[in-house]
């Protein structure tokens, strides 16, 4: 895959996005899956980069933590991060950044809306590995592991949603204007 020097940068700054978004982290006492911005981060990069930039920032996002930087939540890093119980979570974020970024690109006339439902689509991705692996790590049935792992966290995940299909919107506009971004234009 050959990249420019600004989707070099572009990937990388989102990489850092999702690094520090991370850190914003509430742990609640019901659930080992802490409330963080790590989502609203996967979607902006989704929405600003496209599908292959995108999908390489949370790549890279994956690997510097399994490698030891402590750019997961609680400034955790390494495979025992991901083979806990919020792994799932954390091996879900190219995919939905690569589902985000196909749908957006599919699209000839791209809107907040639509940009919306590529989001869902993703926060669907990335529901089912979490939940998933968090049924199996701690051996819970799918109903149980279900309602720890997303049922808290639906509303706020909605409100990141909308959030960042506005802010991704501008953004991406605003970068394809300056000309920092040559993906095809909103």
């Amino acid at each position: 895959m050959k990249l420019s020097i600004k989707e070099m940068i572009l990937t990388a700054i989102f990489t850092a996005l999702t690094s520090v978004l991370a850190q914003v982290s509430i742990k609640i006492p019901f659930s080992p899956v802490p409330i963080t911005m790590q989502v609203l981060s996967v979607c902006l990069a989704a929405v600003v980069l496209g599908k292959k930039c995108g999908t390489l920032s949370q790549i890279v996002y994956v690997i510097l933590g399994a490698f030891g930087f402590p750019v997961f939540s609680g400034f955790n890093s390494g495979f025992s991060a991901i083979l806990g119980p919020t792994g799932g979570y954390i091996i879900s974020f190219p995919f939905v950044a690569f589902l985000i970024g196909y749908i957006i690109e599919k699209h000839k006339y791209i809107t907040r809306v639509s940009i919306g439902f590529a989001m869902a689509a993703g926060l669907l991705v990335c529901y089912s590995f979490g939940t998933l692996w968090l049924a199996f790590i701690l051996k819970l049935g799918f109903f149980k592991a279900l309602a720890m792992g997303v049922g808290w966290y639906l509303p706020l995940d909605i409100l990141k949603i909308t959030i960042s299909s506005f802010l991704g919107y501008e953004i991406r506009l605003a970068l394809i204007r300056s000309n920092l971004l040559t993906i095809k234009e909103v």
